[in-house]
């Protein structure tokens, strides 16, 4: 592929796109994404309305090579990155057909510069940057959590099959006691609860302090459950101010770790 000019700020090739390909399509529920590059790897957040964020971390491990002068932050528009690599999406997902991408970044007002390499066929194009706008720090203190549960995603893609999709809000409901964990929805087909027993195969870890209730907007739960589709495993905790977190954990083909993150805002307690 072509080489890199000495005076970009940031270089990176990757061989294997399947995962990375995941990953973007996970968090692209809104157009315009923020691009944060450091010693550690490439992050990149997704938000909608100052209450729901996605978060795509790709670490550096994964990367065949990984060049960074110093640490970048931009705005790119991610629908036109995944159409781009979509475009690929037969050879990538393909075993043993060779697909390569080089991203490189030169500084403020510049373009990303994209190339994909397919079989030696090189295919050149120019994402357009922005200044970053600022973003929300969704960080929960250890403290403040009040209940974690990690589980497979196979029980997790099986409930979400079941709810209702007329209603507006689903409510989830986290207890050290029965019925320990309860998803429930209400729509046109009337109320609907899913309980889920806290010892089942299906759950590795239940820690629960305190039993609490909250409840979040249908429509921002369902780009979160996009990331089903990649994940080998999901945790998921609240704190007590109810924002919800999901942290879902990707395997690569070589064995490589990366994650996506969501958090999630309550609508309202219904406790109250």
């Amino acid at each position: 592929m072509m080489s890199s000019p000495d005076d970009y700020k940031f270089v990176a090739k990757l061989g294997n796109l399947k995962t990375l390909v995941q990953l973007l399509r996970s968090i692209n529920f809104k157009e315009w994404a923020t691009c944060c590059c450091s010693d550690n790897g490439v992050k990149i957040t997704v938000e909608d309305s100052k209450c729901l964020q996605g978060i795509a971390y790709i670490p550096k491990i994964i990367f065949q090579e990984y060049n960074l002068a110093e640490d970048v932050i931009f705005k790119i528009n991610l629908t036109v990155l995944v159409e781009c690599l979509g475009m690929f999406w037969s050879s990538i997902s393909t075993q043993g057909v060779s697909v390569m991408l080089q991203l490189m970044y030169k500084d403020v007002g510049h373009p990303v510069s994209v190339l994909i390499e397919e079989d030696g066929i090189l295919t050149d194009c120019s994402l357009k940057t922005l200044e970053p706008d600022d973003l929300i720090d969704f960080n929960i203190e250890p403290s403040n959590v009040l209940n974690k549960v990690i589980l497979n995603t196979e029980i997790l893609r099986d409930i979400w099959s079941e709810l209702d999709p007329t209603t507006d809000v689903i409510a989830l409901l986290l207890s050290p006691d029965p019925p320990y964990f309860r998803i429930s929805t209400s729509g046109f087909a009337g109320e609907c609860h899913i309980e889920i027993p806290h010892d089942t195969e299906s759950i590795e870890n239940f820690q629960c302090s305190i039993e609490a209730t909250f409840c979040y907007q249908y429509s921002s739960m369902k780009p979160v459950m996009k990331a089903l589709a990649c994940a080998n495993k999901v945790s998921l905790k609240t704190d007590s101010r109810g924002l919800l977190v999901f942290q879902f954990m990707v395997k690569t083909d070589d064995g490589h770790l990366s994650y996506i993150e969501y958090y999630l805002s309550p609508v309202f307690d219904a406790d109250e």
